[in-house]
C-alpha cells in the first residue's frame, strides 16, 4: 500500500474546456465537492481561491471550478479518482485531475476506456511513498 507523506493535494478542474461561464463552473464544482464530502472520508476538499492556486493556474477564469481535495492514501485517491468518473458518467462534464504535474482528463469515453486510463495514471502516483 502506497502512503504519502501527510495529506497530499490533488487538483480537480470541472469542466476545463467545456464553454462554460465561470459561475456555472463554480456551482459544478460546488455540487462535485459536496458529492465527494458525503461520500468519501476526506481529509479536505475546497475550491481553490486565488491566493492558494498552484502556480500555473492563470488568472480567475482558471480557478472557476477547481477544487483542491486532500487525501493520505492511495486507496482514497483511487476512491477519489471512482467518485469522479461517476460524476462525469452522471453529468457528461469534464474534470480534469492534476497531482504532481501529471495531468489526468476524465471524459465521457466508454467505461471500458476510461478505466484503462485511470487504472494507468493511479499505477504511476501508486510507487510514490
Amino acid at each position: 500500500m502506497a502512503t504519502f507523506d501527510g495529506p497530499t493535494g490533488l487538483l480537480l478542474q470541472v469542466g476545463p474546456d467545456a464553454g462554460l461561464d465561470p459561475d456555472e463552473l463554480t456551482e459544478l464544482a460546488a455540487r462535485l465537492r459536496t458529492e465527494l464530502l458525503d461520500d468519501l472520508d476526506l481529509t479536505d476538499a475546497e475550491p481553490v481561491e486565488e491566493e492558494t492556486a498552484p502556480e500555473d493556474a492563470k488568472g480567475l477564469g482558471s480557478l472557476a471550478g477547481a477544487l483542491l481535495v486532500h487525501f493520505v492514501d492511495i486507496e482514497m485517491l483511487r476512491a477519489v479518482v471512482t467518485s469522479v468518473r461517476n460524476w462525469v458518467g452522471r453529468t457528461g462534464h469534464v474534470v480534469e485531475l492534476s497531482l504532481g504535474g501529471d495531468t489526468l482528463k476524465v471524459t465521457g469515453v466508454t467505461a471500458k476506456q476510461q478505466e484503462t486510463m485511470i487504472d494507468d495514471w493511479l499505477a504511476r502516483h501508486a510507487a510514490v511513498s
